[in-house]
């Protein structure tokens, strides 16, 4: 079973509709099979529907067999580290002289 994590409740109908597509389901199949409307998945996929209902959504979930992780943010990087890229050949080439 596939997890899949959010941080806003805007990010969870893209994250479902990955799963969907990753699965090769129809939106119109998985409508009918979670027993929503197909017009509401479009939008809910989209991200205009967080304040979905919860049992809709359950629906979804359930049809396309993931888990659902939320979380409260996006996790931050830790203070004071540098997240570019480092090319360590060249570092270390000058060290090296």
């Amino acid at each position: 079973m596939a997890t899949i994590e959010v941080f806003r409740p805007d990010d969870l109908g893209p994250a479902l509709r990955e799963a969907r597509i990753a699965e090769d389901i129809t939106q119109q199949a998985l409508a009918s099979l979670a027993d929503v409307g197909r017009q509401w998945l479009n939008a809910f996929e989209a991200g205009q529907k967080s304040s979905a209902p919860l049992d809709m959504v359950m629906r979804v979930i359930s049809e396309l067999g993931v888990s659902v992780t939320l979380s409260q943010r996006a996790p931050t990087p830790a203070p004071g580290i540098d997240h570019e890229p480092i090319d360590l050949d060249a570092l270390l080439d000058g060290r090296q002289q």
